[in-house]
């Protein structure tokens, strides 16, 4: 059979098969890469169908867009795990400055007293 026959035969069948068919839509939806495989010698490839492909596409689109969501909610998260301990430190610095400014002002007021 040569190539032009069986694209005829792929062609047929497709039509034959309809699109109430399980898999008249699903060959209709693949013809160009079956054709292309014909043409080029190739072993038929098992392809998915163009819906599922798009939904594959899509799928991992969304996927993409909610890890890219995911990093930026974590970023801005520690960002502000950051912000919240800088101020803890800062605070604490500013009690400890304050014990000890009391402590050197009582030294200081116990020496020259003491004198």
């Amino acid at each position: 059979m040569t190539k032009a026959a069986e694209i005829a035969a792929l062609d047929s069948f497709i039509a034959k098969l309809g699109t109430a068919s399980y898999l008249g839509p699903w060959l209709a939806d693949n013809r160009e890469a079956i054709v292309a495989d014909i043409r080029n010698d190739l072993p038929v490839d098992i392809l998915l169908p163009r819906a599922a492909v798009r939904k594959a596409e899509e799928t991992v689109a969304v996927a993409k867009q909610d890890a890219a969501r995911i990093v930026r909610e974590a970023q801005d998260r520690a960002q502000q795990l950051r912000t919240e301990a800088q101020a803890q430190c800062d605070t604490q610095r500013r009690v400890v400055a304050d014990i000890i400014a009391r402590h050197c002002a009582e030294a200081q007021r116990a020496l020259v007293g003491g004198r």
